[in-house]
């Protein structure tokens, strides 16, 4: 009787958050460089110079970050998100595997890495 109820108990946990939400954090943290350092971004509604580490919640995933810096082009860097290996074990509860790319759990940078080459300006 033990067994069933946690296996009852078991589905159901699976059943009602992803598992990528049961497995991993709900924030990614990201790294952002550029060369040369010092450069301002905007990676979503997350700002900061690099170098830096942000905290970005895995449903805020932007696909692009903006650089600028003084006597430098400004630069727009596209960012492509991927899907974490532990959100698949959703295949097998159909409804977990909704909720954790409904939820944005189921995303991920890989690598959490956003870096950038900035070009000097002419003239």
């Amino acid at each position: 009787m033990v067994r069933i109820l946690a296996a009852i108990v078991t589905s159901l946990s699976l059943t009602l958050s992803g598992c990528a939400t049961l497995f991993t954090s709900d924030s990614e943290v990201i790294n952002v460089t550029s060369e040369p350092p010092g450069a301002r971004f905007q990676y979503g509604p997350y700002t900061g110079t690099t170098p830096a580490s942000i905290a970005v919640p895995r449903r805020a995933l932007a696909s692009y970050c903006n650089f600028r810096k003084e006597g430098y082009e400004e630069k727009t860097v596209p960012v492509v998100t991927g899907i974490q290996g532990v959100t698949w074990i959703g295949v097998l509860f159909p409804l977990a595997l909704i909720i954790d790319f409904v939820t944005g759990a189921a995303y991920e940078l890989e690598p959490p890495l956003i870096q950038t080459t900035l070009d000097k300006k002419q003239g």
